[in-house]
């Protein structure tokens, strides 16, 4: 396949298909625990060899400390990386089957005032107390290979995998620690990496693929 065919496929807007969310372990202790469930799926033609899967996941973040969150209603706009593996003990190793690299870029869209407001962390902040939780949906592709071909480095081909995905808590330009501390009578600001629970996937052998991805 291409460069050219991977990374038109990589940017394709492919939701996708059947999975189901496992009783897998937890994740390392974090304040706010990010529950993934798969709400819709769907494979997108790339090329001969491969599709593309779009998820569509509804993430709840928990808030598991003692005190407030203040969560980026963006949050899973952009994210540091997605992970599949064969089974746990590939993903505990390292051994993946998918982990690509992300690159992303702030907009104008992006941007916050200069200075932060002491009144309140705004509309494009929520407060979650502890115990409660926030919910959106985000929208990750994994791209994958038929089941009757050889091998291809670093895509999943069908069968049962684990996917887990790091999030950035922080989708503005900028250092987020003033607004940290302006906002700290509301709640501890949420910022760096969340990373999702794990989330079971099944990708059929012969998915019914569709040209056109809207």
């Amino acid at each position: 396949m291409s460069i050219y065919s991977r990374l038109m496929l990589l940017f394709a807007v492919a939701p996708l298909l059947t999975a189901l969310a496992a009783n897998l372990p937890k994740t390392q202790h974090q304040p706010l625990e990010a529950v993934p469930e798969l709400i819709g799926m769907r494979y997108c033609y790339g090329d001969v060899e491969t599709f593309s899967i779009r998820l569509r996941l509804r993430v709840k973040y928990i808030n598991r400390s003692a005190t407030p969150v203040i969560l980026d209603r963006e949050i899973g706009k952009r994210w540091y990386g997605e992970k599949v593996a064969r089974n746990l003990k590939d993903l505990a190793a390292g051994n993946y089957e998918y982990n690509p690299n992300v690159d992303w870029f702030f907009t104008d869209k992006d941007k916050l005032p200069g200075r932060p407001s002491t009144h309140s962390p705004g509309p494009d902040f929520a407060v979650v107390a502890p115990g409660q939780a926030f919910e959106s949906e985000i929208e990750p592709t994994i791209i994958a290979q038929y089941d009757n071909l050889k091998a291809i480095p670093d895509l999943v081909r069908p069968g049962v995998h684990v996917f887990q995905m790091e999030l950035s808590a922080w989708n503005h330009p900028g250092d987020a620690s003033e607004f940290a501390k302006s906002w700290r009578q509301f709640g501890d600001l949420a910022t760096g990496v969340i990373r999702t629970e794990l989330l079971q996937i099944r990708i059929p052998s012969n998915p019914k693929i569709e040209r056109n991805c809207k």
